[in-house]
């Protein structure tokens, strides 16, 4: 079920990641290049407000697996209803915020005026709360770990979106047109949602929230919002920093390149995607004894999988920017790069951080999530005045490499993993990942010339595909992969076996 699982949030996740992609160049063609970096910088103001929820629409799915592995409906329905009072109440919040900081924002970006400031701000007010109330709702599905009905509806909401997208585009450069319709695309989203959620549970498990259960998911969500504010200050505050004291259209760069990194992420993470509810009914029926060997079987298998996505990045660097938008920004290459690099530390630390979750240890989130994030702040004020984006840029990989690096060390002594166990389970396929992609960096560094977007396309496909079929090859050969994912099974080294790991690690219901 956890492989199926994760092939639902695949599907969702990947589709949205390429309409992205897909889209940016788009966008750039007919929006320019200043109103591009607009809608970052607002839907980087919007995302920041989400701050207000506490952390819930985070940690409902935990709860509604911990309640329904526990048999408590009541609780259950209680979260669920705890989820839509803080969605409305920060839905509320951010839409008047955005109505009264238009004039500041239209001032200081000098894009556009403040009326029509002010309607693209309203709108990426409304996408965001419309992806909390998705969000909510798709918490119950997710936590009951049936998971399939809500991808295929949040699926469906990206293809609306891409399609109106597309479509507002072609017959119209209005930076506010293309808000309205993303706002629209979003509303209806949440209905998406609802059907999938009473496709699973009818009728909607819902009901007035109880200070006991209150105060039990805010004591766990709270924690939980840290390493998301964390996460938010070092990816967000750098396209703020940049807007406001370097230049917007640096700032539409920097997302460019934070677009890319973006997507991949979001595919490696795929490994850890479906992991949360799971592991949190695992933990309540085995115990705490069987996270170890859990968490090393499936830290192998998710860098194995997701640190060659970030290589591949890397050494095609120039032909995807060139193939993708035809024109590269000035130091979007050099973004893309460091950005990709610094990524591969929280990927490193994704399945420690499900299963701290899974624990209920959202505390050990929290305080290497705030460090990092004041670190970030520090070194960004210090260093973007010095050295400009190179300043954030590094202020950037510093916090994210330091928070990782802090965090899996509380939780190896949380759990009692050695630090040498971890590394003999995710240096070998680190090093099989890098390893194959040198001599491709290599070529680029030294040969790469490119004169037309067919022969980056042409050059992006060969490498791509060339990387990824020597390292499947090999990775499946030395049985860093998923068995559903491994070439010639029967030659392949045996995985680490551990009884209550084999097959899928998924609770008896």
């Amino acid at each position: 079920m956890l492989f199926r699982n994760t092939l639902a949030q695949s599907t969702t996740t990947i589709t949205s990641m390429i309409f992205s992609v897909i889209l940016a160049p788009i966008m750039l063609s007919r929006l320019g290049l200043a109103a591009f970096g607009v809608w970052a910088v607002t839907g980087a103001f919007a995302t920041y407000a989400t701050v207000f929820d506490l952390g819930i629409t985070r940690a409902l799915g935990r709860y509604v697996a911990l309640y329904d592995a526990s048999g408590e409906e009541r609780k259950l329905r209680e979260c669920v209803g705890l989820g839509l009072l803080a969605v409305t109440i920060v839905g509320a919040v951010v839409l008047a915020a955005a109505y009264l900081v238009a004039p500041l924002f239209a001032d200081s970006l000098g894009v556009l005026d403040t009326a029509d400031m002010r309607i693209v701000l309203l709108c990426s007010a409304g996408i965001l709360t419309s992806m909390l109330f998705k969000k909510v709702l798709n918490s119950v599905p997710h936590g009951l770990r049936r998971m399939v009905p809500p991808n295929v509806t949040s699926t469906a909401g990206n293809v609306v979106n891409f399609v109106f997208s597309v479509g507002i585009l072609l017959v119209s450069s209005s930076l506010v047109d293309y808000a309205l319709v993303n706002f629209l695309a979003a509303f209806l989203g949440i209905f998406g949602a609802l059907a999938s959620t009473l496709y699973v549970s009818r009728p909607l498990p819902v009901a007035w929230p109880s200070r006991e259960t209150t105060r039990e998911v805010l004591g766990f969500s709270i924690k939980v919002q840290v390493p998301w504010i964390a996460d938010m200050v070092n990816q967000q505050t750098d396209k703020l920093v940049i807007a406001f004291l370097i230049d917007v259209k640096v700032a539409a760069a920097f997302e460019i390149a934070g677009r890319v990194t973006n997507a991949v992420k979001a595919v490696g993470v795929l490994t850890t995607s479906a992991m949360v509810p799971t592991a949190t009914a695992y933990i309540v029926e085995r115990g705490r004894q069987a996270v170890p060997a859990f968490h090393l079987r499936y830290s192998r298998m998710s860098v194995a999988l997701a640190f060659p996505l970030f290589v591949v990045v890397c050494v095609s660097a120039p032909a995807l920017l060139f193939a993708w938008l035809g024109e590269i920004p000035d130091t979007t290459e050099a973004v893309l790069i460091v950005l990709s690099v610094s990524h591969f530390f929280g990927l490193a630390a994704g399945v420690a951080v499900t299963l701290a979750m899974g624990a209920g240890r959202a505390n050990m989130l929290a305080l290497t999530a705030a460090l990092s994030a004041a670190l970030n702040v520090v070194l960004t004020v210090a260093f973007a005045p010095l050295f400009g984006t190179w300043g954030v840029l590094a202020a950037t990989f510093v916090s994210i490499a330091f928070g990782a690096i802090a965090f899996l060390r509380n939780f190896h002594r949380e759990f009692g993993i050695r630090g040498r166990e971890f590394l003999a389970a995710i240096a070998p396929p680190t090093a099989l990942a890098v390893g194959v992609g040198v001599p491709f960096g290599l070529y680029a560094l030294a040969f790469m010339e490119l004169d037309s977007r067919l022969q980056a396309a042409v050059m992006l496909a060969a490498v791509t595909l060339l990387y990824g079929a020597i390292y499947w090859v090999l990775a499946s050969r030395l049985g860093y992969l998923p068995a559903r994912l491994t070439l010639s099974r029967g030659r392949r080294a045996a995985p680490p076996r551990d009884e209550a790991l084999v097959g899928t690690p998924e609770p008896t219901r």
